[in-house]
């Protein structure tokens, strides 16, 4: 419990004073965000739990263009797509499986992935909306909804 409290001050602490990067332990959960409901709210969601990090997009009001970019220093391990259309597209960029580039047209559904990192400390994140960076606004993170400061930011491994 008191290592849990002392996880969660740390995050706290660099979301506060670490300007476009957002720190959290991706060992414990940080829960699906409570914002993530189809059609209902708009943006990317993204969370962890036993089963890896996961990320999703829906939107409201329309079909939006969700794209970006994902890299980390390990690879990326058991990516499993969820919910993805035709003209959604993901892919592993290079051959060492550590960045992940994806475009999505979502409307008032759910569109997705989830993985895992192996080797890694770090999962740098770079997401847009409609051609242009997404407002930090729009990007979930965690049971409690945080937004990151930018729309470029880091999950560090403790």
């Amino acid at each position: 419990m008191k290592k849990s409290f002392i996880l969660v001050m740390v995050a706290l602490f660099m979301l506060v004073f670490t300007g476009s990067v957002f720190a959290a332990s991706w060992s414990p959960d940080f829960g699906k965000p409570r914002a993530l409901e189809a059609a209902k709210n708009q943006g990317y969601f993204i969370w962890q739990d036993k089963n890896g990090i996961h990320l999703r997009t829906t939107a409201k009001g329309g079909t939006h263009v969700f794209r970006g970019i994902i890299q980390t220093n390990g690879q990326f391990t058991d990516i499993n797509k969820t919910r993805l259309e035709k003209k959604d597209t993901f892919k592993l960029v290079n051959p060492f499986k550590n960045k992940i580039e994806f475009r999505f047209n979502t409307a008032n559904g759910v569109d997705g992935f989830d993985f895992d990192v192996a080797d890694g400390k770090k999962v740098q994140f770079e997401l847009f909306m409609d051609g242009q960076r997404i407002s930090s606004d729009k990007i979930y993170i965690g049971e409690d909804n945080w937004h990151p400061e930018t729309n470029k930011f880091k999950i560090y491994r403790s």
